[in-house]
């Protein structure tokens, strides 16, 4: 009998690097002849996009992200387009479901009951605890899913630390870890000079990495303080996009030693991560979430055999202690930078050995036996 397994997210579905593994390890494993991943419609994109012979993508019309008229808008927006899946679902089969975000369990406990489906409420945070989430907004995003756990068959996380707190807020037996590691790359990884090439940076100067998402509480502004006070001899290039672009292109034009790169195709991140001396994952203590996150952009780094300065938050801490292929530090100008002033290439060399034997201990293939158990303790 056909199985059908249908993964919904409330977004374009271009940059979900997890939700891409996720996807791929069960059509690989053949664990569904057919998976749907349902997302948003944005200007530009496929109404529906085929990945390979198992996995689509369909953008559904009704929600947009980019929505400024108010919540009462957002909230109309949000049920049209949660119309729009159940009528795209309606004459389709659904054995399981994939919620990968708190926004849309309501609409995923409710597709469960009328298909008699199994349900994964697959986390990428600490749903309740993020930046964005606050005040009634926060109040009843933690009634809603206090009420609507008790519905779904097994909870994944991405990390321990997340897994210990749902554990204890709602008395689960048992949550599972996945974490959000990239496919390590097999052999050698060369470096190269590619950025230094772009910005004309000697080879004698130190150059730092930032990739990502270039928005508030990832250390950004931070970063600009920090390297706009430094010696010219340590370079910080962001590499990315976000709200906070305009700002980096601005002192970008000022400082010699801060640039500027947009964000460059996800299989090119390796060759650009790779040229890189120290990469960079300043994480903020702007919600519980953030505090307890491991970033896949610290693995990134660690892959491409790159050290990194993170946070001093549990989970990443943990990671570099464990491995010495970095540095910690509280993320605030005064601690950051002193750190950054202190580095010596004798101990980048110190910890690039320890970024280079840490990689032999995570990446995706790690994940999936934890990930495929899930699907098998449900049946499939």
């Amino acid at each position: 009998m056909k199985q059908v397994n249908v993964h919904i997210y409330p977004s374009p579905f271009k940059n979900e690097s997890r939700m891409l593994k996720i996807t791929k390890t069960l059509a690989d494993n053949n664990v569904f002849d057919k998976i749907y991943i349902i997302a948003t419609r944005e200007s530009g994109l496929p109404e529906r996009e085929s990945i390979d012979d198992v996995r689509e993508v369909v953008r559904i019309h009704g929600r947009s992200l980019e929505v400024k008229q108010g919540n009462f808008r957002k909230i109309i927006k949000t049920l049209q387009w949660s119309w729009n899946i159940c009528m795209f679902l309606r004459k389709k089969k659904a054995n399981c479901i994939n919620c990968h975000s708190l926004q849309v369990l309501p609409l995923c406990v409710f597709l469960k009951i009328v298909k008699s489906a199994k349900l994964i409420y697959d986390t990428h945070e600490l749903e309740t605890e993020t930046a964005s989430s606050n005040g009634i907004r926060k109040y009843i995003s933690k009634i809603v899913e206090k009420i609507l756990i008790k519905f779904v068959d097994e909870t994944i996380v991405v990390n321990d630390f997340i897994a210990d707190w749902y554990q204890k807020k709602y008395k689960l037996e048992k949550v599972g870890v996945v974490k959000n590691v990239p496919y390590t790359q097999n052999g050698y990884i060369k470096r190269t000079t590619i950025l230094s090439d772009i910005f004309k940076i000697p080879q004698d100067d130190v150059l730092f990495l930032y990739q990502g998402l270039i928005g508030y509480g990832r250390g950004i502004e931070l970063l600009l303080k920090i390297f706009s006070k430094l010696n010219t001899s340590k370079h910080i290039i962001l590499m990315g996009y976000g709200e906070l672009v305009e700002k980096v292109i601005e002192h970008a034009k000022v400082y010699p030693n801060i640039h500027y790169l947009k964000a460059v195709k996800p299989d090119e991140v390796v060759y650009y991560t790779s040229s890189a001396d120290i990469g960079i994952s300043l994480i903020e203590n702007v919600c519980l979430s953030y505090y307890l996150c491991l970033p896949n952009k610290m693995f990134e780094y660690v892959c491409c055999k790159v050290p990194v300065i993170v946070s001093d938050f549990p989970g990443m801490a943990k990671f570099i202690d464990e491995y010495n292929c970095g540095w910690k530090c509280t993320p605030t100008v005064e601690d950051a930078a002193r750190l950054i002033e202190q580095i010596t290439f004798d101990a980048l060399s110190e910890k690039r050995n320890g970024a280079i034997e840490a990689r032999k201990h995570f990446g995706w293939h790690l994940e999936e036996p934890t990930l495929l158990n899930v699907y098998k303790k449900l049946g499939f």
